[in-house]
């Protein structure tokens, strides 16, 4: 009588490497999750190459270990990472209701209107805020540079995952801590001087003084990046398909980024379109029943809180996000506690 022998495709040595590496990363995966590595504060990649996603992803996620539910996350561009400090607005908020509020600054370089649908439905998935403001101006319905912006956001595999386009990759950077810190930290030790270390737990970053610029050079490099103002259907599209995510569970609301009025005094084309695009928002908020704060208008800084032409610096950043509190307050004064 004959035995029946079962012989592996592979050989033995195979079945062997296939164990010690399968064990090795189990092993690695349970360090990575231990209260020690944790403190560590090692940077985590998530295949993003936009330069302050993975750390305001990153600061959210410290935040909510530390505090709790976050009930309040700011999107925009750098307008919104320089200038909304959460920590003044929860103190204000604090302050003006006496019910205190958990916000966290979650604003991206460059971010255009037509990413910040895409990042708020992750954001609104991931983490419920009851609560997203859209920090937005003049400038961001730019078509420069926007689509290289987008895809630097969207197209990493953790971003498709949580929009439901599933990969091996995508699953990885979600499920795995030790993938994330391996990529994270050769991704820091490339990028050494990456301004992203200035942002604090708040996820707010700050500029001190004034930059060393004159006006026309301020304006010559603006207009070099973000080219002349003009509202394109791409992006006026993206803004409305925020809007649409506003829900019981989770209000969007908007929030005007200023900046200096000197801007309009030199820049006969942003004088020209800056109506238009003040009639655009507002139409947009009321055919969507959301809040709309204009702020260009109606609030007066002095010199010495603007870093540039179109960013507050630390000063400026501290008297808008007080101003923000007190409207927060007033806005969600309706709700139950």
């Amino acid at each position: 009588m004959k035995t029946l022998k079962i012989r592996l495709p592979f050989g033995r040595f195979f079945l062997y490497a296939l164990l010690i590496a399968l064990s090795f990363s189990l092993a690695l995966e349970l360090l990575a999750r231990t209260s020690y590595i944790t403190a560590l504060r090692l940077p985590q990649a998530y295949g993003t190459s936009h330069p302050h996603f993975e750390t305001q992803l990153s600061r959210l996620k410290e935040r909510i270990a530390q505090d709790g539910q976050i009930d309040c996350i700011f999107i925009g561009n750098s307008q919104v990472l320089y200038g909304i400090d959460p920590e003044v607005v929860e103190q204000t908020y604090l302050a003006e209701t006496g019910r205190p509020i958990h916000c966290q600054n979650f604003g991206l370089g460059g971010l255009p209107p037509m990413t910040a649908g895409s990042l708020a439905r992750v954001l609104i998935e991931n983490f419920h805020p009851s609560l997203i403001v859209f920090g937005t101006g003049l400038w961001d319905y730019s078509s420069a540079n926007a689509f290289s912006t987008d895809q630097s956001i969207v197209s990493s595999p953790w971003f498709q995952y949580q929009l439901g386009y599933p990969s091996l990759d995508g699953w990885l950077y979600t499920r795995s801590d030790a993938f994330r810190y391996l990529f994270g930290v050769d991704r820091a030790l490339k990028t050494r001087d990456n301004k992203s270390d200035n942002i604090n737990a708040y996820g707010h970053a700050t500029y001190s003084d004034h930059t060393g610029l004159t006006v026309p050079e301020q304006v010559e490099y603006f207009e070099t990046i973000a080219k002349r103002p003009e509202l394109t259907e791409t992006q006026t599209n993206g803004l409305r398909d925020l809007l649409t995510l506003s829900t019981a569970q989770t209000r969007i609301l908007l929030v005007e980024t200023p900046f200096d009025p000197t801007f309009l005094t030199i820049n006969r084309k942003a004088r020209l379109l800056y109506p238009d695009f003040k009639n655009m928002l507002t139409h947009q908020a009321e055919q969507a029943g959301v809040d709309l704060w204009m702020t260009q208008e109606n609030i007066l800084f002095t010199q010495d809180e603007w870093y540039d032409l179109i960013h507050l610096n630390d000063a400026g950043a501290v008297h808008f996000s007080r101003l923000l509190g007190e409207y927060l307050a007033a806005v969600l004064a309706s709700q139950p506690q």
